[in-house]
């Protein structure tokens, strides 16, 4: 006998939400009388042959089909919507079971998001083309480096020297014993010190000694419970999250700040081992960053030797796109929706934020900053209305505006 039962979902919009409304219409004669448990559930799918897939469970209910219709009402919490993504997929499923009978259907959750400050080259953005020279960054060394490089380049040159010299004069009149151990002795420090002078080499081309330090502004912190994070109402200036003098000229470096959403989903892959000839099945978490936005973006022609970063980017760093159109993060935390908001679940979206200074010559510099920064609730909070205009300032003789010592400073971090 067919089944006559069928199910809709019907996400509605309320002045406390959004609400999933639930409708069931069961076949009594099949049903009627029976038991029926009905379960609302949050999936993430990961897109890979070997996924670790995960789901939080939102409602779970029982009843007893007793009418022709049976309505449901779910109010959604505010950290409930769908996704669809390179990496992982995010979707909500409403299933129904009575008996033998189970009933299934999928429904969307979109949240509405700005997107005008999200970037069309999403690789540019996060990956910017780092073309350096090498031979540039081996004249710009800073003075201190120099003669420690110097020093390891050209004592590994001597003993290679002396290695090549020993055994062109001595190795048909000595012992292959005392060949084999003479050239240990010279080739060892040759090696040793080639190498080192190498490694300190290419670190330096990867990251050269600009001067420039990045930091995390006084007052901000990384735990869980604290206040003291980035929300809509943080101010900071660029310069708060920068230090140092330039230790030589630089032309036309750039900074940026850029964020961006994070899709995690851990999958299994084969992976050789060492103690077996059968490859082992092991957990990887991937990351994938997506949705990236430019939040600041300054060149300066020419910084001179000596002069402090900071003063060249006192400008303000404005936040407020990170809320209004990214995915807020932690979808399907491990602790599902009843516990703890954070940022590094295993499942779902995460964030991303970077300073990048970059140099048409020189290796190109990035700090990350840690999500713990901000505060994951920012994501679901209303923005603050714009205070009114303030009244327009007396203006010179020149037409430009009177600014100077009596401008009020900027909020404190974190304010």
């Amino acid at each position: 006998m067919k089944n006559q039962a069928s199910l809709e979902i019907e996400v509605e919009k309320t002045a406390e939400g959004r609400r999933a409304l639930i409708r069931f219409r069961p076949d009594l004669k099949q049903h009627g009388g029976q038991g029926a448990d009905v379960k609302l559930v949050l999936f993430c799918k990961v897109d890979h042959s070997n996924p670790i897939n995960k789901k939080v469970e939102l409602l779970s209910e029982s009843f007893k089909v007793s009418k022709p219709l049976h309505t449901l009402r779910y109010k959604c919490p505010r950290r409930l919507f769908t996704y669809e993504g390179n990496w992982i997929r995010l979707y909500a499923r409403v299933s129904i079971i009575i008996g033998d009978d189970h009933l299934a259907k999928k429904f969307e959750a979109p949240l509405e998001l700005g997107n005008i400050h999200l970037s069309e080259d999403i690789d540019e953005t996060i990956n910017p083309p780092d073309e350096l020279s090498h031979g540039l960054h081996s004249l710009m060394l800073p003075a201190g480096s120099k003669p420690e490089l110097l020093a390891l380049w050209g004592g590994g040159l001597v003993f290679l020297f002396l290695a090549e010299h020993f055994l062109r004069n001595y190795m048909f009149t000595m012992s292959s014993e005392a060949v084999t151990f003479g050239l240990l002795v010279l080739l060892g420090p040759a090696c040793g010190l080639l190498y080192l002078a190498w490694k300190k080499t290419r670190a330096y081309w990867k990251a050269p000694d600009l001067g420039l330090h990045f930091n995390i502004p006084e007052g901000l912190s990384r735990r869980s419970r604290s206040k003291a994070k980035i929300n809509r109402q943080s101010r900071f200036l660029v310069s708060d999250w920068i230090s140092g003098l330039a230790t030589m000229d630089l032309d036309g470096v750039r900074l940026r700040v850029v964020a961006g959403n994070i899709e995690r989903g851990p999958c299994h892959e084969l992976e050789a081992s060492m103690t077996s000839e059968t490859p082992k099945l092991v957990k990887k978490d991937i990351s994938v960053v997506t949705r990236a936005m430019v939040l600041y973006d300054k060149t300066i022609e020419h910084l001179p030797a000596g002069t402090e970063f900071a003063e060249y980017f006192r400008d303000p760093l404005d936040f407020e796109p990170v809320f209004t159109d990214l995915y807020p993060p932690d979808l399907v935390a491990t602790r599902g929706f009843g516990g703890r908001l954070t940022l590094s679940s295993t499942h779902g979206l995460g964030y991303y934020l970077e300073f990048q200074l970059l140099h048409p010559d020189l290796a190109d510099l990035k700090y990350e900053v840690e999500s713990r920064y901000f505060d994951p609730n920012a994501f679901f909070s209303e923005p603050v209305p714009a205070p009114p205009a303030a009244p327009q300032q007396e203006r010179g003789s020149s037409g430009q505006k009177k600014t100077g010592a009596d401008s009020p400073p900027p909020l404190p971090p974190g304010g």
